[in-house]
């Protein structure tokens, strides 16, 4: 299953990684590729975010390899968020010294764990098979502009959100113009009393249109 995103902004790419999140249960691992300064760790830090890890605790693990975010609450079983990069390594005969066991268990990320890894082809014989990751790959459309591609192991498939991740973008919400995540349930708004806000505009007449409303704007089935 995969989606492609075009990405203008880092709360963009961060309201993408805040939806990703909402979708993780323990034991799964992602891969992120892309070159460096495409906004990987933009989106771990938007994934930490979403599953409650203390802002500011999330950065590049560039220079020690892993990083381990303990979560406050576990959520659908994550109680620890693991950050790879192996763009240092050597290859995955390495791994043993940085507690891999701890983390990663018969093909998967042990439990209570969800392991995000950037530069996996670097250690490809440590990870899980492509196909039962998720696997996101960020690129350099132009200066401003990143493209994302993302998929979802076929093991998403049926997971509360995947649908509305996979058929809708991030966007502004129209009362408060934050950005809005696919996947949360309020879409296309921030929240309810957003939702009703805009709903009260509607009432007061605060909203017009510029013409005549026609019998088949009031048609049940368009």
């Amino acid at each position: 299953m995969r989606v492609t995103r075009e990405s203008s902004s880092t709360d963009y790419t961060a309201a993408l990684g805040a939806s990703l999140a909402a979708l993780l249960h323990e034991g799964d691992v992602i891969r992120l590729v892309g070159d460096l300064g495409a906004g990987k760790t933009t989106l771990v830090r938007a994934l930490g975010r979403a599953l409650r890890i203390p802002d500011g605790l999330a950065s590049s693990p560039t220079f020690v390899f892993v990083n381990d975010y303990p979560l406050t609450t576990p959520v659908r079983g994550i109680a620890h968020l693991i950050h790879v990069d192996a763009y240092r390594l050597r290859g995955s005969d390495e791994i043993d010294t940085l507690g891999w066991d701890r983390f990663m268990l018969h093909g998967r990320a042990a439990p209570g764990h969800a392991v995000v890894c950037e530069w996996p082809e670097r250690i490809e014989d440590a990870l899980p098979p492509k196909d039962s990751c998720v696997q996101v790959t960020i690129e350099h459309a132009d200066e401003t502009t990143r493209l994302l591609t993302i998929d979802l192991p076929e093991s998403f498939r049926g997971r509360p959100g995947t649908e509305a991740f996979l058929e809708r973008e991030p966007i502004r919400c129209p009362t408060t113009g934050t950005w809005v995540e696919p996947t949360r349930p309020s879409y296309p708004f921030a929240g309810e009393r957003e939702r009703l806000a805009d709903l009260n505009k509607w009432f007061t007449g605060a909203y017009t249109i510029s013409r005549d409303i026609r019998a088949d704007d009031l048609d049940a089935e368009r």
